[in-house]
């Protein structure tokens, strides 16, 4: 009798699970600060960051569509200009699209790069399409002298469904 019941429990019409699989990729997004910012005063400083849907997702077994969550589980600033370092910033706060991810406010002689401290946000939606709207919010005690550029790199978390079980 066991027997018999292990084999139509073999024999199911259930549809099978899905199956997930979890990658990261770093993206990286350069914003442009002029050395005539206003001093004391939020600022935003707004770049494009562009997503290699084909290659990124591809290479992963999966594409954007299949895509179930997306999180940055890590993001920093590094400055890649000399004599401009982050603790020139009072705080920063790192938003895609409208959400915020990352957020921290920043001590005299900060390392570089610095460590924000990331929200956790899914950000799906926005890391399905080719490219997504990236603003850092901050607050400069001293201008730079030149124009600066600082980058914020940001290991972003996938989970999706495998290209080889979609329907």
């Amino acid at each position: 009798m066991v027997f018999l019941m292990a084999i139509f429990a073999g024999c199911s019409t259930y549809p099978t699970i899905d199956s997930y699989l979890s990658f990261n990729i770093v993206r990286l997004v350069g914003f442009s600060a002029p050395n005539r910012v206003t001093i004391n005063q939020d600022t935003n400083l707004i770049a494009v960051g562009k997503i290699d849907t084909l290659k990124d997702y591809d290479t992963a077994g999966t594409a954007a569509y299949l895509l179930r969550t997306s999180e940055i589980r890590r993001c920093y600033l590094h400055s890649n200009t000399e004599g401009f370092t982050l603790d020139k910033l009072v705080y920063a706060r790192v938003l895609i699209g409208t959400d915020t991810v990352a957020f921290d406010s920043i001590p005299q002689f900060a390392s570089d790069p610095f460590e924000l401290t990331v929200s956790k946000k899914d950000i799906t939606k926005l890391m399905q399409d080719t490219s997504f709207k990236a603003t850092l919010q901050c607050k400069f005690r001293t201008a730079p002298a030149s124009p600066t550029i600082i980058t914020c790199g940001m290991t972003v978390v996938h989970t999706a469904v495998s290209k080889a079980v979609s329907p």
